[in-house]
């Protein structure tokens, strides 16, 4: 549905095509959208603001069951089910890409997945013994620390090493190991 202000019938029509430009900066177009047309015709230049209320139906990843917080999604805990979304939500359209990973909130059976709160499991937990690979133009050394934070793959976290003490900022890349440059 497109809202357009009442002033806009009082506009010449546009003898160039319109020029139509978002305002809410909203990177799905679904949603209550603001837009700013305008002319520029160099006879008639004029502009005005609309409002949009935009759906979207496609199939996206629905929960089959209820997963509870840091329960792993299987193929049969999800599904893809055609949805009409009325916001904007960070909706997954593959349900491939969900396999193994970890829902970081409740979510109720029938639900729309929300990628936002999918994640990677987490291959430290605060408190393990975990690897320090230190790396640096093809120089590698290795340590020993403590895991301050838990992580999953890719994710950076903080690391003591056990022998300075020194806390430090590291990738997980592994189970139980990181990397970080010197």
């Amino acid at each position: 549905m497109i809202l357009v202000p009442e002033s806009a019938k009082h506009l010449d029509q546009c003898l160039a095509p319109l020029i139509i430009s978002s305002r809410d900066h909203q990177t799905l177009p679904v949603g209550n959208l603001k837009r700013s047309v305008s002319c520029e015709d160099g006879v008639n230049d004029w502009r005005i603001n609309a409002s949009i209320k935009a759906t979207l139906s496609l199939p996206v990843a629905v929960a089959t069951t209820t997963l509870n917080r840091h329960t792993t999604v299987d193929a049969k805990s999800v599904r893809l089910e055609t949805r009409t979304l009325s916001r904007a939500t960070a909706f997954v359209t593959d349900v491939s890409t969900l396999r193994g990973k970890q829902v970081t909130r409740r979510m109720r059976s029938g639900q729309i997945i929300d990628a936002k709160f999918v994640s990677n499991p987490p291959l430290v937990e605060k408190g393990n013994e975990v690897v320090i690979i230190a790396a640096k133009g093809g120089f590698n050394a290795t340590t020993k620390g403590v895991a301050l934070q838990t992580g999953g793959e890719g994710e950076q976290i903080k690391v003591q090493n056990s022998q300075s003490k020194k806390v430090i900022r590291a990738v997980v890349t592994g189970l139980n190991q990181v990397h970080t440059q010197f």
